[in-house]
């Protein structure tokens, strides 16, 4: 935290700070907001103590209460992240032999999802892996002690809480022992945009909205046109809430990746060699993103279908989770013509594998629909990368000069300036981005900077309460 923060809050620190990672901890994907909430309790553990502050305590939540996940407990969500980050690594040679014989014969996709499914799904499996998760936190009440919140402890609450909106209950209680609670948004598009997501998502996350609205004394948004589309939403809809956050706030993420030392396989190494030669295959342009209809991965083949008829040079490798609503395009993906020649496909990777790409990749392509923030964007630029993202309001917030954007309209626009930069990506005059974007240790200091600033004049409203009281 800047020294000028601290020096104003110093009299209305917290005692305690609690995050609550309740779904990234159990989690195996690697998406963005499990690299949010990974990146945040990493860098606010290593400053925070440093700056005078508290070191975070890392919670989980059960019906009331929120419990302090220790190294026992973490060791045990570890095993279900594990489970979900890959589960057709952990099943045995014969099983596996078996399915996809059976998979075969009856051809259907639902059955091979259900039998096989892909990295970060759990298929047939979810209900026993759910099963263990629930019952582990069933566990909590006898097997941790619960927090007992009070006035001077501040509860970050930055996870994908749509998908366990329990949270707002234990969050209930803190506020009312006289805690302050912070909540991130990340984005509203299942409300503005509900097609991508489908109505049943679409109601689940509004019920999570106006929860997390009703519970928070901080809302903090991940992109100043976040902020604004939560003000707005508020605004049009407050007669349905009992009370809303005087405060509303954004901070702007991070870019890089936590750079992890980790095993790179060979397939990875060889398609995005560290010197690649001038002689050989260029590597690949980058996609990163979960397979997603707003993602957009449809337009970016027809792109780079486009181009594949004039030359044969150019790579494309997509990197991404299987996500909902996506059999089209990882059909297509699958059996297209360039796959494994000039189109590649990863669902799996890690961080270290990640990093490897992000550094070595001709290119970074964003061509999504709609997005909260678009982490993709400033990690390519926190590589020094030449940076296509789609001509979007919220990608020129996080982008600004520093990317080439192109018409979502047309795919030839993406053709056309992917080969304007392969004219002159080897010469002299191939320029790319210098601004250099914030680091995460800068970004989880300014979301700390607002939550302590929203703590400061929570006790000072407190306090002002008592001395008319008395």
């Amino acid at each position: 935290m800047p020294s000028n923060l601290r020096n104003a809050l110093s009299t209305k620190l917290p005692t305690r700070i609690f995050v609550d990672a309740s779904h990234t901890c159990a989690s195996g994907k690697n998406s963005g907001i499990e690299r949010v909430v990974r990146s945040i309790l990493s860098e606010c553990s290593q400053w925070c103590e440093q700056d005078g502050l508290p070191a975070p305590t890392l919670v989980t939540h059960f019906k009331k209460n929120f419990y302090s996940i220790d190294a026992d407990l973490q060791k045990w969500f570890s095993h279900v992240a594990q489970l979900e980050s890959n589960l057709r690594s952990k099943l045995p040679f014969l099983y596996l032999r078996t399915a996809n014989r059976l998979c075969k014969w009856v051809g259907s996709s639902k059955v091979r999802k259900w039998l096989l499914p892909e990295a970060g799904h759990l298929g047939a499996f979810k209900l026993p892996h759910n099963f263990y998760d629930s019952t582990l936190r069933r566990t909590l009440p006898w097997s941790s002690k619960p927090v007992a919140p009070g006035k001077d402890d501040l509860f970050l609450l930055p996870d994908a809480y749509w998908t366990r909106r329990g949270v707002w209950q234990a969050a209930a209680e803190a506020r009312t022992a006289g805690a302050t609670t912070a909540t991130l948004i990340y984005d509203l598009i299942p409300l503005t945009h509900p097609q991508y997501v489908g109505e049943k998502r679409m109601i689940g996350f509004q019920k999570y909205l106006h929860q997390a609205i009703e519970n928070s004394d901080l809302i903090v948004a991940i992109s100043k046109t976040v902020q604004d589309d939560v003000k707005e939403y508020i605004r049009l809809h407050r007669a349905q809430f009992t009370s809303v956050p005087n405060d509303i706030r954004h901070f702007t993420l991070g870019a890089e990746l936590n750079l992890v030392e980790g095993k790179v396989r060979p397939e990875v190494q060889e398609l995005f060699a560290s010197s690649a030669s001038t002689e050989g295959p260029k590597n690949p342009y980058l996609m990163v993103a979960t397979f997603d209809p707003r993602k957009n991965h449809h337009y970016l083949l027809d792109a780079f279908d486009l181009l594949w008829k004039t030359r044969d040079d150019v790579r494309l490798c997509l990197i991404g989770r299987v996500g909902s609503l996506c059999e089209d395009v990882i059909h297509r993906v699958r059996n297209h013509p360039a796959l494994n020649k000039q189109l590649f496909a990863f669902y799996d990777m890690k961080d270290a594998e990640l990093q490897h790409c992000y550094r070595n990749c001709r290119g970074v392509v964003f061509p999504s629909i709609v997005e909260g923030f678009g982490l993709p964007i400033v990690e390519s630029l926190w590589f020094g990368k030449r940076t296509f993202a789609s001509n979007t309001p919220i990608h020129r917030e996080v982008g600004k000069g520093d990317c080439v954007y192109f018409d979502l309209e047309s795919p030839l626009s993406l053709a056309q300036e992917i080969e304007n930069w392969e004219l002159v990506a080897d010469a002299s005059d191939g320029k790319l981005p210098i601004r250099r974007p914030l680091s995460w240790e800068d970004s989880s200091r300014q979301l700390m900077g607002h939550c302590l600033s929203a703590f400061h004049e929570e006790r000072q409203e407190q306090d002002d309460s008592l001395r008319k009281a008395g």
